[in-house]
Protein backbone atom coordinates (compact mmCIF):
# COMPACT_ATOMS: atom_id res chain seq x y z
CA UNK A 1 0.00 0.00 0.00
CA UNK A 2 1.50 3.48 -0.76
CA UNK A 3 1.05 6.14 1.16
CA UNK A 4 -0.75 9.39 0.49
CA UNK A 5 -0.48 12.78 2.23
CA UNK A 6 -2.80 15.74 0.75
CA UNK A 7 -1.81 19.32 1.96
CA UNK A 8 -4.89 21.33 2.25
CA UNK A 9 -4.26 25.24 1.75
CA UNK A 10 -6.92 27.34 3.98
CA UNK A 11 -8.64 28.67 1.16
CA UNK A 12 -9.59 25.49 -0.23
CA UNK A 13 -11.09 25.04 3.06
CA UNK A 14 -12.42 28.57 3.68
CA UNK A 15 -15.25 28.35 0.77
CA UNK A 16 -16.74 25.46 2.78
CA UNK A 17 -19.40 24.91 4.61
CA UNK A 18 -18.77 23.40 8.11
CA UNK A 19 -21.08 19.95 6.57
CA UNK A 20 -18.95 20.57 3.47
CA UNK A 21 -15.46 20.52 5.17
CA UNK A 22 -16.48 17.47 7.42
CA UNK A 23 -17.76 15.46 4.21
CA UNK A 24 -14.29 16.99 2.70
CA UNK A 25 -12.33 15.06 5.29
CA UNK A 26 -14.11 12.23 5.62
CA UNK A 27 -14.02 11.41 1.63
CA UNK A 28 -10.22 12.20 2.01
CA UNK A 29 -10.15 9.79 4.61
CA UNK A 30 -11.74 7.02 3.57
CA UNK A 31 -10.22 7.03 0.64
CA UNK A 32 -7.23 6.07 2.79
CA UNK A 33 -5.20 9.96 2.60
CA UNK A 34 -3.98 11.35 5.49
CA UNK A 35 -4.47 15.02 5.67
CA UNK A 36 -2.72 18.15 6.62
CA UNK A 37 -4.51 21.19 6.64
CA UNK A 38 -3.32 24.74 6.72
CA UNK A 39 -5.81 25.48 9.31
CA UNK A 40 -6.88 24.53 13.07
CA UNK A 41 -10.29 23.30 13.10
CA UNK A 42 -12.81 24.86 15.59
CA UNK A 43 -13.89 23.23 18.31
CA UNK A 44 -17.43 22.96 17.18
CA UNK A 45 -16.26 21.29 13.28
CA UNK A 46 -14.15 19.07 15.73
CA UNK A 47 -16.83 17.76 17.40
CA UNK A 48 -19.41 17.16 13.83
CA UNK A 49 -16.38 15.34 12.98
CA UNK A 50 -16.18 13.35 15.70
CA UNK A 51 -20.01 12.81 15.46
CA UNK A 52 -20.04 11.91 11.82
CA UNK A 53 -17.39 9.80 12.00
CA UNK A 54 -18.79 7.70 14.90
CA UNK A 55 -22.33 7.67 12.62
CA UNK A 56 -20.53 6.43 9.41
CA UNK A 57 -17.83 4.05 11.11
CA UNK A 58 -17.77 0.24 9.29
CA UNK A 59 -15.88 -2.61 10.76
CA UNK A 60 -14.85 -3.64 7.51
CA UNK A 61 -14.12 -0.62 5.08
CA UNK A 62 -13.84 2.46 7.65
CA UNK A 63 -12.43 2.25 10.88
CA UNK A 64 -12.60 5.58 12.27
CA UNK A 65 -9.88 8.57 12.49
CA UNK A 66 -6.90 9.98 14.32
CA UNK A 67 -6.37 13.83 14.30
CA UNK A 68 -4.35 16.04 16.18
CA UNK A 69 -4.15 19.86 16.09
CA UNK A 70 -1.12 21.98 16.34
CA UNK A 71 -2.16 25.75 17.52
CA UNK A 72 0.15 28.68 16.15
CA UNK A 73 1.73 30.21 19.36
CA UNK A 74 0.86 33.96 18.45
CA UNK A 75 0.85 37.03 19.64
CA UNK A 76 -2.01 39.01 20.78
CA UNK A 77 -1.75 41.06 17.59
CA UNK A 78 -1.89 37.89 15.99
CA UNK A 79 -4.86 36.78 17.82
CA UNK A 80 -6.94 39.54 16.96
CA UNK A 81 -5.86 39.78 13.56
CA UNK A 82 -6.95 36.40 13.13
CA UNK A 83 -10.30 36.86 15.04
CA UNK A 84 -11.28 40.00 12.31
CA UNK A 85 -10.12 37.64 9.40
CA UNK A 86 -11.60 34.72 10.26
CA UNK A 87 -8.66 33.09 9.68
CA UNK A 88 -7.72 29.99 12.02
CA UNK A 89 -3.77 29.28 12.21
CA UNK A 90 -1.95 26.04 12.53
CA UNK A 91 -2.27 22.77 11.17
CA UNK A 92 -4.41 19.89 11.72
CA UNK A 93 -3.62 16.35 10.70
CA UNK A 94 -6.45 13.97 10.28
CA UNK A 95 -6.01 10.17 8.89
CA UNK A 96 -7.37 6.75 9.30
CA UNK A 97 -6.99 4.82 12.44
CA UNK A 98 -5.80 1.44 10.12
CA UNK A 99 -2.66 4.07 9.37
CA UNK A 100 -1.72 6.31 11.43
CA UNK A 101 -0.09 4.57 14.22
CA UNK A 102 1.05 7.51 16.79
CA UNK A 103 1.71 10.97 16.23
CA UNK A 104 3.79 12.75 19.05
CA UNK A 105 4.95 16.26 19.70
CA UNK A 106 8.22 17.05 21.03
CA UNK A 107 9.54 20.60 21.85
CA UNK A 108 10.51 21.56 18.49
CA UNK A 109 9.06 18.91 16.00
CA UNK A 110 5.51 16.94 15.34
CA UNK A 111 6.07 13.18 14.22
CA UNK A 112 3.66 11.33 13.14
CA UNK A 113 4.44 7.26 12.74
CA UNK A 114 2.33 5.41 10.04
CA UNK A 115 1.71 1.73 9.30
CA UNK A 116 1.51 0.34 5.84
CA UNK A 117 -0.03 -2.71 5.24
CA UNK A 118 3.04 -4.41 3.09
CA UNK A 119 1.88 -8.50 2.46
CA UNK A 120 4.96 -10.48 3.13
CA UNK A 121 5.54 -12.78 0.40
CA UNK A 122 5.82 -17.01 1.36
CA UNK A 123 8.96 -18.45 -0.16
CA UNK A 124 8.35 -21.84 -1.68
CA UNK A 125 11.22 -24.01 -0.30
CA UNK A 126 11.63 -27.48 -1.72
CA UNK A 127 11.65 -30.49 0.64
CA UNK A 128 14.54 -32.41 0.98
CA UNK A 129 13.86 -36.19 0.28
Amino acid sequence: MDLQLDFVSSETLESKTKIEKINFIIGKIKENVILILEETLDPMEEAELIETTMREIDTENFHGIEFYRIDHESTLRDKIAGYISGRKTGLTIVGPTRLIEAIKRGPDYISMFAKLDIPKSKKKTKKKK
